[in-house]
């Protein structure tokens, strides 16, 4: 239990991380063209690992926010030219991308309800509704009383309850 508790507060932190660079981004204290501080640089200013760090810059890339390149560093592209992102629908891509690409492994905790409110400035209905959709697409499962989980539910056969797709 220790370990899931950490491993949830390391992935709230690099959404958070990746939230405050990004709010860097569009206030334009990170021009397009400049090169992000490295990953010690970043892990220094935040007190977070590498391994977090990484997990930040990764989600700025999915968003189109910045580009690496190899032997050289990170760059700020500039917000995407296309109609800004609802944060519903951000929340929704960011911890699909999460559970696609292992960050978040099959069993591992979602971030509490509040912290995805404060992450993404969301009321909690629409945490709920974002997270029924990755619910429904078998990519999150919730046991009551414990929380939300990534991965598809275990098997309810040892219950004797039937989830009928509802």
């Amino acid at each position: 239990m220790i370990q899931r508790r950490a491993r949830t507060h390391r992935d709230a932190v690099y959404m958070k991380v990746a939230a405050d660079l990004a709010a860097d981004i569009k206030a334009g204290r990170l021009k397009p063209g400049d090169r992000l501080p490295t990953e010690v640089e970043l892990g220094a200013r935040f007190q977070i690992g590498r391994t977090t760090v990484r997990a930040a810059v990764e989600q700025l890339r999915g968003q189109g926010l910045v580009q690496t390149v190899p032997a050289k560093g990170t760059y700020v592209t500039g917000e995407k030219t296309t109609a800004p992102v609802p944060a519903s629908r951000r929340l929704v891509e960011d911890l699909r991308d999460a559970i696609t690409s292992g960050h978040l492994k099959p069993g591992d905790p979602l971030p509490p309800e509040q912290e995805l409110m404060d992450t993404y400035g969301l009321a909690a209905i629409t945490i709920t509704i974002a997270l029924r959709k990755l619910r429904q697409e078998g990519l999150i499962h919730h046991i009551p009383g414990r929380g939300r989980f990534a991965g598809p539910g275990p098997a309810r056969e040892a219950t004797g309850s039937r989830q009928t797709g509802h």
